[in-house]
């Protein structure tokens, strides 16, 4: 029998994929830079670090409240709104000419810049809840191919100076700008009478506590913590780590971001599904695990600037597998109508992951030799292998995949 035809996407979808794009494009043309430009203010590895996670301990809270008064005040004036802190945010950088003003860029970014957060929430508006799973991974593939472009742009750039790529990053902001106020429809049909925000839609600690009293949910919901820990680890430090174990330039960095960008695109579009298929999730997560503990145990040893692209390459894989099959495993553990919180409270485990991971890793560069960072990232994932094979419960009993998503 032959599939139904897929419905047509609303026309207003494709507008706000043009603007997810020229979001993660001047995003990815300033984070590998950002280290670099710390340097260049004398600043050291452990403070860069510290500076890092400004963001992101700005947008654990910024975020849901961000979607809240969106929620309220509609999609589009919200989203104009951390738009243009985004591109104020980006000014700031072109004129850092001290530690104060970067600080204050990651402030007033982390704070009130949160534009994917309403991105995602336009599309569930406009989206019939069939067609989500598809309009998202599409939105997967326009953000993967931002991060493609960005750091070719900003390593070309940054020849001249730091300056030039942050202006730069702020004219695409202010291009995305204009493409909302012109093109994009308010998408909420019925907005909230009340603003009502309340600590546990910013932090769910009540749903925390309420999944972890199940031996299952618990052992997933903290397999997923030390995946983000482990790969944040190195990833929110990976700029530092080349530049101090392998020399590498702005450049030369900005291309390793590049190509993990264009292989884990090419991974998740064309050899997930089908891997998938052939070997199931529990046999892929085990090789996406293994693969990842090879990865960070071959960086220890690296030295090489040409040699990194072997591990980047595998890094690109095992990121590609591991991270959607347990996002996966996650959400099939409750029943359908608990997903939502689940996952949110996922996504909060993620968040204080990254915050905690740049300071660490800017300390180990700082105070260590440069190969304890690789080193920590194999051992953690040694461990999640460990958890995930003979200590976390078995997934059989799987809320039945969802109550069979009925």
């Amino acid at each position: 029998m032959s599939s139904p035809p897929k419905t047509p996407l609303d026309k207003r979808i494709y507008i706000i994929f043009m603007i997810m794009f020229t979001e993660v494009l001047g995003f990815s043309i300033v984070i590998p830079l950002l280290p670099f430009l710390g340097l260049s203010l004398r600043l050291n590895y452990f403070q860069i670090g510290l500076i890092a996670a400004i963001f992101s301990f700005c947008q654990l809270f910024a975020s849901p409240i961000t979607g809240k008064l969106s929620d309220r005040f509609g999609r589009k004036p919200v989203l104009i709104f951390s738009q243009i802190s985004t591109l104020t945010g980006f000014i700031l950088l072109g004129f850092a000419s001290n530690v104060w003003i970067l600080v204050a860029s990651r402030l007033v970014d982390g704070l009130l810049g949160s534009n994917y957060t309403v991105s995602q929430a336009y599309i569930s508006d406009v989206t019939h809840p069939k067609d989500r799973t598809r309009v998202y991974s599409y939105s997967s593939a326009v953000f993967g191919a931002g991060m493609i472009f960005g750091p070719l742009i900003g390593g070309f750039l940054s020849i001249f100076n730091y300056a030039i790529p942050m202006f730069f990053a702020a004219g695409i902001s202010l291009i995305s700008i204009i493409l909302v106020i012109t093109l994009l429809p308010e998408s909420l049909e019925k907005r909230e009478e009340k603003l009502r925000l309340r600590f546990e839609d910013v932090i769910p600690y009540k749903e925390a506590v309420h999944f972890f009293r199940t031996p299952r949910i618990r052992g997933l919901l903290m397999l997923f913590f030390s995946y983000s820990f482990g790969f944040m680890l190195f990833i929110s430090t990976i700029v530092l780590f080349a530049q101090v174990q392998i020399g590498a330039s702005p450049q030369e960095v900005s291309l390793y971001f590049t190509t993990v960008g264009i292989l884990r695109v090419l991974f998740q579009s064309l050899l997930i599904n089908p891997l998938l298929k052939l070997t199931g999730e529990d046999k892929l997560l085990g090789a996406g695990i293994l693969i990842l503990i090879a990865t960070f145990s071959i960086l220890i040893f690296t030295t090489s600037y040409w040699i990194a692209f072997i591990p980047m390459a595998l890094l690109s894989f095992g990121t590609g597998v591991v991270r959607p099959v347990l996002i996966s495993k996650v959400s099939k553990s409750v029943k359908r109508e608990d997903t939502g919180s689940v996952m949110g409270v996922n996504n909060s485990l993620s968040s204080i992951a990254m915050i905690i991971t740049p300071i660490l890793g800017g300390f180990f560069i700082e105070y260590l030799p440069s190969q304890v960072l690789p080193a920590t990232s194999a051992a953690i994932f040694i461990l999640i292998f460990v958890l995930w094979k003979w200590i976390i419960p078995s997934s059989s009993n799987d809320i039945e995949v969802n109550n069979l998503q009925l």
